[in-house]
């Protein structure tokens, strides 16, 4: 149970749903996957939450006056320190992948200071939903664009609508989270979706989301079977039906597992279909 809780705390298990993520994404274009490029998805995935999660203690720690212990930091920095080496190991390999990673990194940093220090750090911290759009943006960018950097046969449009297509699942993730989070994001002067509206609001949000979802999904010409276009409406509608869910109070693994797991099974379910 402490390994699983591990690979959960430590950001191990949504750094691989980034890259299942990234494989659906050529998956859906019919193109050959890239393994190294799956391979940064995820250690880029892998860096940004432990470097979080390291920040977000410390600033716990300092705010309520506890005795900081490195022990407590060691297994977030020493998977910090392992992304950071495959990171710069790629971008030596690869120097044009820092122009592609420049955008992700700011968006990344954005966040972070957004969430940092009552959200003092960043002027424009009662933006609303800014803190959902930012997260979603970053996971929709480094698991439809990074993978598709080099692919200079692709039409523009399609990474568009694809981009978008996540942006929107991503989306309708976060709000979960956020309504999870609602208590902690009002004491922190973070605005998120789930702060301004209230329970109704939000469930009208969702659908909208899913519908609009729904309606790009299926406009979008993918180049494989319309299975694919299931799949992926199935993983927003599966996504909607965690939300109603979560309008009561749930565990810790009912989020880490089955909400974040959302990313893994759209994205196996897309792999699985065309073996």
């Amino acid at each position: 149970m402490r390994v699983i809780h591990f690979i959960f705390s430590r950001s191990i298990f949504v750094s691989l749903c980034a890259a299942f993520l990234s494989v659906q994404t050529f998956v859906l274009l019919n193109i050959r996957f890239n393994y190294s490029v799956v391979l940064l998805v995820f250690f880029v995935t892998l860096l940004f939450y432990n470097f979080y999660g390291i920040l977000i203690k410390w600033q716990q720690d300092i705010l309520q006056k506890k005795n900081i212990s490195l022990q407590k930091y060691a297994s977030s920095f020493i998977l910090f320190l392992m992304s950071i080496v495959f990171v710069f190991d790629a971008l030596m390999k690869s120097p044009q992948t820092i122009r592609i990673l420049f955008i992700p990194a700011i968006a990344s940093f954005l966040y972070t200071f957004l969430m940092l220090n009552n959200g003092r750090f960043f002027i424009v911290k009662k933006v609303t939903f800014l803190k959902t759009i930012l997260l979603s943006f970053t996971w929709a960018y480094a698991t439809v664009v990074i993978p598709l950097s080099n692919q200079v046969d692709v039409d523009s449009g399609l990474i568009f609508k694809m981009f978008l297509i996540r942006f929107f699942f991503i989306i309708m993730i976060g709000v979960i989270f956020d309504f999870r989070d609602i208590e902690k994001d009002k004491q922190f002067n973070v605005l998120s979706l789930a702060a301004v509206f209230n329970k109704s609001k939000l469930i009208g949000l969702m659908l909208g989301l899913l519908l609009t979802n729904s309606i790009l999904i299926w406009l979008v010409p993918f180049q494989l079977m319309d299975i694919h276009k299931f799949i992926l409406m199935l993983s927003s509608a599966l996504c909607f039906l965690l939300f109603l869910l979560s309008l009561k109070r749930r565990n810790y693994y009912f989020y880490y597992f089955l909400v974040d797991g959302l990313m893994l099974f759209s994205g196996t379910a897309s792999i699985i279909v065309t073996l």
